[in-house]
């Protein structure tokens, strides 16, 4: 192979790298819950995979669709190796959610290189007058080329992740977010 298919060769590896391939989500939602919900307390460990600024994004993005869909919200970020859940307790009882929303890592992909392809996350929301799970999801998430900044993949999980809410009826009073072109 020549320098211009050399060439070839590593531009479109360049553009692969760009695109970010899309959020593959299964879900399950309980026939009979049809509450919507009003007071949405989140934990996640989401951040622990893509660093700060996705969290950071991916937080911003949650809260901000939650409030469009007319839903309080706040959002409680913990380390996979937490032992002391007291200080979640008292957040929560002092939010006083109708819903509790927990989105944790579950598995994924990494390349020889160390670096993650895709992080499998395993979303459950539970209602709190029952105490039990009233939908659950299976997000595989890919973070896409490291073109790609990562406030925009953060940002684009908390769209995907509610735009589900949202088919599933689980939020009922806001539009589906379309992709950008």
């Amino acid at each position: 192979m020549g320098k211009v298919g050399h060439t070839l060769v590593a531009f479109g590896l360049l553009l692969l790298s760009a695109c970010a391939a899309p959020t593959q989500i299964s879900s399950n939602k309980a026939q009979d819950y049809t509450a919507q919900p009003t007071r949405l307390f989140v934990v996640t460990d989401v951040g622990s995979d893509f660093g700060n600024e996705f969290a950071n994004s991916f937080q911003a993005k949650l809260l901000n669709i939650a409030s469009d869909c007319g839903s309080a919200a706040e959002v409680s970020r913990i380390s996979a190796l937490e032992l002391d859940d007291s200080t979640r307790r008292r957040e929560i009882d002092g939010f006083k959610p109708d819903v509790f929303l927990s989105i944790r890592r579950n598995g994924g992909t990494k390349m020889s290189s160390g670096q993650l392809v895709d992080v499998i996350y395993d979303v459950r929301l539970v209602d709190i007058q029952s105490k039990r799970i009233v939908w659950r999801a299976a997000v595989t998430f890919y973070r896409g080329g490291t073109i790609i900044p990562s406030t925009d993949r953060g940002a684009a999980l908390a769209v995907d992740i509610t735009n589900k809410m949202k088919e599933d009826h689980i939020f009922r009073t806001c539009e589906v977010i379309k992709a950008k072109s």
